[in-house]
């Protein structure tokens, strides 16, 4: 792959034994982080909605946690876009946010679940998962053995849907490739 993108990255730490993400007292390896974002990318692919036309948006409500990390490289090897979900943003606003990116599933945690419930999403009610349920922690030990992908998405691939803070009106999400972020 001539073009540098966030998937060839993470790719080529797969054999890294260096320290790679440090996260209170944890520690993964860029091998074990590279294994991590496979097993995602693998997950994220498998849970894909069928529909040949929509777009592979994951919306992703999270702190700055570890499995974060790993979901941006899944997302990225799968050729997956992650839309970073805004915890400070509630109700209708929350879920035009989701609906207006077209998230097809929504990975959160349970200390943000509750600003989920009830709202008008435009997904069914079980494409909105916590890291922390026995569904997540199922899905991540069924594709436990899943290696990087052999064919990777190109630097134009979209990576990430990240929201303005909204300064001039409702936030709008900006667009950004692999390709682009690899470059930064």
């Amino acid at each position: 792959m001539s073009a540098r993108t966030i998937a060839a990255l993470v790719a080529a730490r797969a054999d890294d034994p260096n320290p790679g993400l440090v996260f209170e007292d944890q520690t993964w390896t860029w091998h074990e982080v590279a294994h991590e974002c496979a097993v995602r990318a693998a997950l994220l692919t498998a849970t894909r909605d069928p529909d040949p036309g929509r777009p592979f948006h994951v919306g992703v409500l999270l702190d700055n946690v570890p499995e974060y990390v790993f979901l941006l490289g899944g997302a990225a090897l799968a050729g997956a876009a992650v839309v970073g979900i805004n915890p400070t943003r509630r109700g209708d606003e929350l879920a035009h946010d989701i609906r207006h990116t077209d998230c097809e599933i929504v990975v959160t945690e349970s200390a943000h679940r509750s600003l989920l419930d009830g709202l008008d999403l435009g997904i069914d009610a079980d494409r909105v998962v916590t890291v922390e349920s026995e569904r997540w922690r199922g899905w991540c030990t069924e594709h436990a053995a899943a290696p990087i992908p052999a064919s990777l998405p190109d630097a134009d691939a979209l990576f990430v849907l990240i929201f303005t803070s909204g300064s001039t009106g409702a936030p709008k999400a900006v667009r950004g490739t692999q390709g682009r972020f690899a470059s930064l």
